[in-house]
């Protein structure tokens, strides 16, 4: 059946479409699968996509949440790799095996001073360096305090007179964990300003 062209802007390849009345349609996307047996065909809806209306255009469905949802934070960890990607590479080249935890260490110790379990966990350093066991104890604690007062010290000469400033911006960058994947949360307009006056960018 023709579809009114304000419905079929927004009915693209794999999409299908329900009338519900004179001005309303779903939309969604689906395929067909034969029935076993028969020779007929039925639809399987994949997705809802929303509702089009003539006056309101495409009204998208909000996705459902499903399974667990956290967030840890990101903006540290991405301004740390930014200005001293090198450094932090150079450790496992050095160091083998111990070289991970000692990163993970010495970022955490750079950002929050201290490398406990709470602060691995709620750090996107936890996702980048998994089944880390802190925090760490003898020559390798003092290696990743070491490691940390260097990444500190780059990241003053880029920064100067803000990396005060810059450190408490990049708590408000988050990434969140929800239906199965990690999702880039909007940056504050004022942590964008800070990158882009030092030249840097809070992805990585």
């Amino acid at each position: 059946m023709p579809y009114p062209p304000w419905v079929m802007e927004h009915k693209k390849k794999g999409m299908y479409v329900n009338k519900i009345n004179e001005s309303t349609y779903r939309i969604y996307r689906g395929h067909s699968e034969r029935i076993k047996g028969t020779d007929k065909v039925k639809r399987v809806v994949d997705e809802y996509i929303g509702t089009i209306t003539e006056k309101g255009g495409l009204v998208p469905t909000k996705p459902k949440v499903k399974g667990e949802v956290h967030t840890v934070r990101y903006g540290g960890y991405a301004l740390l790799w930014w200005h001293c990607r090198t450094q932090i590479e150079g450790v496992p080249k050095r160091m083998g095996e111990d070289g991970t935890a000692v990163v993970a260490s010495a970022l955490l110790h750079a950002l929050y001073g201290d490398d406990n379990p709470f602060l691995y966990s709620c750090d996107w350093t936890g996702v980048a360096y998994p089944d880390v066991s802190l925090p760490l104890k003898g020559p390798l604690a003092s290696e990743a305090r070491r490691v940390a007062r260097g990444l500190l010290s780059t990241l003053g000469s880029a920064l100067g007179e803000d990396v005060a400033a810059v450190l408490e911006a990049s708590a408000f960058i988050c990434r969140v964990w929800v239906n199965g994947r990690w999702v880039k949360t909007s940056i504050p307009e004022p942590c964008k300003a800070l990158a882009q006056k030092h030249g840097f960018c809070w992805e990585v």
